[in-house]
């Protein structure tokens, strides 16, 4: 059962339990939100020019690009933070003759994530990568691992654009379905 209500554009539904549930108005006003918390200089984490050409891809032809390229994204960062752990690993690091890690793949490593987050505009992980990098070029295996500019820290900063992204992507699916139910109406 649908209700329809006379509210800007905001078509408004009930659902099968007669809840009612947010209008599209309201959707995008929580996206905006959502937005503005990631362009925050505090946060980090997204660069507002880079991430709105990501989403002006989007049409009603491909509705799940973003969707799909945020997928691709967190895959390969989180491949590549797994192959960082391994290079930075105990186990790892006793097996070197020298009883360092292999720094010149880590670069290498850091280097592909960095240009990915660049092109994703990633931001917050972008500054990581170069922090981490400093810590490496000094081969100080501590700092590499914990602390300001560590692995450990770019890791907290990719699962935190992870569950933000999370959030976004299913916002904008959510306004995507409702747009659609809107035209589906007319």
């Amino acid at each position: 059962m649908r209700l329809e209500r006379a509210r800007g554009r905001g078509i408004c539904r009930r659902s099968s339990m007669g809840k009612t549930k947010k209008t599209l108005e309201e959707l995008e006003d929580e996206r905006s939100a959502l937005e503005q918390e990631a362009y925050d200089e505090k946060t980090k984490l997204l660069n507002r020019s880079q991430f709105q050409e990501l989403l002006e891809l989007q049409n009603e032809e491909e509705p799940e690009f973003v969707a799909e390229i945020v997928e691709m994204y967190l895959a390969d960062a989180k491949e590549m933070l797994n192959e960082l752990s391994k290079l930075f690993s105990e186990e790892k690091v006793k097996e070197a003759e020298d009883g360092k890690p292999n720094y010149s793949t880590v670069r290498a490593v850091l280097h592909k994530l960095k240009g990915s987050s660049s092109t994703f505009g990633a931001d917050g992980v972008q500054q990581k990568c170069e922090e981490l990098r400093e810590h490496c070029i000094n081969e100080d295996l501590d700092k590499c691992r914990t602390g300001e500019g560590s692995l450990e820290e770019l890791q907290s900063n990719v699962d935190i654009l992870s569950e933000f992204l999370a959030k976004y992507t299913a916002k904008i699916k959510e306004i995507y379905e409702l747009s659609q139910e809107a035209k589906a109406d007319e």
